[in-house]
């Protein structure tokens, strides 16, 4: 991949998830915008998108000062049932992750 102002030849990722009852997209889309925030990333764009293993997706996007643009910064979802259950993890609980 050719190198320019998104694309470079380091990486960083956080990668977070949370398994609890009665928690879903809105509750997600919550924890996201309060880490963001914590380190400086206070203009958030949420877009669906598609993921095999989470229904519903969404994938993040932080506005970038020096570009003036918003960036990708992330993906996320909840988990799919059918993902879960060869887990063990009951059918009550609902598991979100990002990264």
């Amino acid at each position: 991949e050719k190198l320019d102002k998104t694309h470079l030849a380091e990486f960083h990722q956080i990668e977070g998830i949370i398994a609890d009852k009665n928690v879903g997209l809105g509750h997600l889309m919550g924890i996201i915008e309060k880490f963001f925030n914590k380190i400086g990333i206070k203009d958030l764009l949420f877009k669906p998108t598609y993921n095999p293993y989470t229904e519903p997706s969404l994938e993040i996007y932080g506005y970038h000062p020096t570009l003036k643009k918003m960036v990708e910064i992330g993906n996320s979802g909840v988990f799919r049932p059918e993902m879960l259950r060869p887990m063990g993890i009951p059918e009550d609980v609902q598991v979100l992750g990002w990264g």
